[in-house]
């Protein structure tokens, strides 16, 4: 239970070895990043990061519509 002082860390997203992924802007920009230096250096990854890109649309704007009516 933090005190007064101290500082809650935010959620984490997800981890990558050691690199802890915050729910935050910072961790937004590293997980893009992440996903930019995936594409340029493993081009076989390139069709799972467009279908993960797509889906992931797909399903926001699902739940989005489903959060507005």
């Amino acid at each position: 239970m933090p005190r007064g002082t101290e500082r809650q860390r935010p959620a984490s997203l997800g981890s990558f070895g050691n690199l802890s992924v915050p729910g935050t802007r910072a961790g937004g920009i590293v997980s893009l990043g992440l996903a930019v230096v995936a594409w340029l250096a493993i081009p076989i990854a390139r069709p799972f990061i467009l279908g993960t890109v797509g889906l992931g649309f797909v399903v926001g704007l699902i739940l989005w519509w489903k959060h507005n009516t």
